[in-house]
């Protein structure tokens, strides 16, 4: 049985729709991401989150509502991902953590298709939910 973790992570929306992205550039993976991570113990989904995007992006944010969630399987774990519709609150977003992240962009609905094998399996996940109806970000 695979070991078990519970993510979560934030879409964040320009002006435009467009789609705050991470780009991890690490040894081990090159990739674009939602930003997020996992849930500490005795942490809730909601405070994971805010910890994670001030964390990674630099920035306060409320969070809107949930979008919804998906499993997938990396490095012999089962991935339980959930996903936010946050507004920033306070700070423009920025990497907050430059030894794993090396850029971040707004990617609209074409970019992100264009993208798709520089996209995470989580990434992955969003978009192929996003365009099937799966939630809506208005």
């Amino acid at each position: 049985m695979k070991d078990q973790l519970r993510l979560a992570g934030c879409i964040i929306l320009d002006g435009n729709g467009g789609v705050l992205l991470l780009h991890r550039h690490t040894p081990k993976r090159t990739q674009w991401e939602i930003p997020g991570g996992k849930i500490d113990e005795g942490e809730s989904v909601v405070q994971a989150v805010v910890r994670e995007i001030r964390e990674e992006v630099g920035v306060e944010i409320t969070i809107v509502r949930q979008l919804g969630a998906k499993e997938f399987s990396e490095d012999d774990f089962t991935m339980h991902y959930t996903w936010f519709l946050g507004e920033v609150t306070k700070g423009t977003p920025h990497i907050g953590e430059p030894d794993t992240f090396d850029d971040l962009r707004y990617f609209d609905r074409g970019a992100l298709l264009k993208a798709r094998t520089k996209l995470s399996s989580n990434a992955k996940n969003f978009l192929d939910a996003w365009l099937a109806g799966e939630l809506t970000l208005d």
